[in-house]
């Protein structure tokens, strides 16, 4: 059955923010389970990154249940590909570059960037069905949850969407059901290479109102967990920024470029939300940590800073309509070939 919806994302078998594997197991076995019940042919393209050379690749380390619904492959990046970046030894995994060799090889007319740790609402999958407008850009909130996942057996993807909500990303800033956030690890120590800017002005929506120029309110908060276009656009705007640094801000420049193209922005309402499985503090963003920045200032591993990103968003939708790739052609790392392998229905090992 010819996939409608290609889903791309990108990770390995490092343990990275804790119980890696748990959440990728839990993905996968989300998006087949609900491809299933909605009846709607989805095409899994996972690119492994860069994979240990003392682990099992993921091929053999998930288990897989394919189905004419649900169309998993596993796209590898060799090691000695990934060592050919700036910063390789900093940053074992170049997220974004990951994800556009996952979206220059998709099959079907829309494709959904997201990430590993990453289950979907009842209520959006069914909107993901035939119909999606081609010329249009859609983003949801991302509502965090802490999922139990070292004990001996896994929560069911169900049981993970019902727990209670930790914080919504909102397009009018972050919400916290249960109350207040906590106080910012490090808030006081200074600005260090503009960590103390980012987070303000991700969390304090009266940020922008600083800004010389306008900028369009996009929903960028939490968008490398969900972005849908059409392949087309993809296509059209290169991908994202296939940058040899960390992967902070990047997410939203492609948003920025698909505006900036005339793509028509589109935000969906809850209850149709992403949600994201809580990982380990340090190694993504959170709004109550700094140590992400600590850990990439320590090994020298650059990141856009928000005035950076800020400059380059006013420079995209101020300027001409169209689609101005930031991306060379090669985008993707299309001249290369990997290896592409369809996982069976053969049994694996997560944890």
């Amino acid at each position: 059955m010819k996939p409608q919806l290609s889903v791309v994302a990108t990770s390995r078998n490092d343990e990275h923010g804790g119980h890696l594997l748990a959440r990728m197991q839990l993905f996968v076995e989300g998006l087949e389970e609900q491809a299933v019940r909605f009846r709607l042919p989805v095409e899994l393209v996972l690119v492994e990154w860069n994979p240990p050379a003392d682990r099992p690749p993921l091929v053999d380390a998930l288990r897989w249940s394919p189905n004419d619904y649900f169309q998993p492959r596993v796209i590898t990046v060799p090691a000695d590909v990934h060592r050919t970046f700036a910063h390789a030894d900093g940053l074992p995994l170049f997220q974004m570059i990951g994800k556009n060799v996952g979206i220059r090889r998709s099959t079907a007319p829309y494709v959904l960037a997201t990430n590993i740790d990453i289950l979907f609402s009842d209520e959006l999958f069914s909107f993901l069905t035939p119909g999606l407008k081609p010329n249009a850009m859609y983003r949801v909130d991302r509502h965090d949850v802490q999922a139990e996942l070292g004990g001996p057996s896994l929560p069911s993807p169900a049981e993970c969407r019902a727990l209670p909500v930790i914080r919504e990303h909102r397009i009018d800033g972050l919400r916290y059901p249960n109350g207040r956030p906590p106080v910012m690890r490090g808030q006081n120590s200074g600005p260090r290479f503009g960590i103390n800017t980012a987070v303000v002005e991700l969390t304090r929506v009266a940020a922008a109102a600083r800004d010389r120029m306008v900028l369009p309110k996009l929903h960028t908060s939490g968008c490398g967990d969900f972005t849908l276009t059409s392949r087309d656009v993809w296509f059209g705007i290169h991908g994202y920024p296939e940058w040899p640094a960390y992967s902070w801000h990047m997410d939203g420049v492609a948003l920025f470029q698909a505006y900036a193209a005339g793509v028509e922005m589109i935000n969906l309402q809850p209850p149709m939300v992403a949600y994201h499985l809580e990982h380990g503090e340090g190694s993504g963003w959170t709004p109550e940590s700094s140590r992400l920045f600590e850990r990439l200032d320590a090994a020298g591993v650059p990141y856009l800073s928000t005035r950076a990103y800020r400059s380059l968003a006013r420079r995209l939708v101020h300027g001409s309509r169209g689609f101005h790739p930031i991306n060379d052609g090669d985008w993707g790392l299309a001249s290369r070939e990997f290896a592409s392998v369809p996982p069976g229905t053969g049994k694996g090992a997560a944890g």
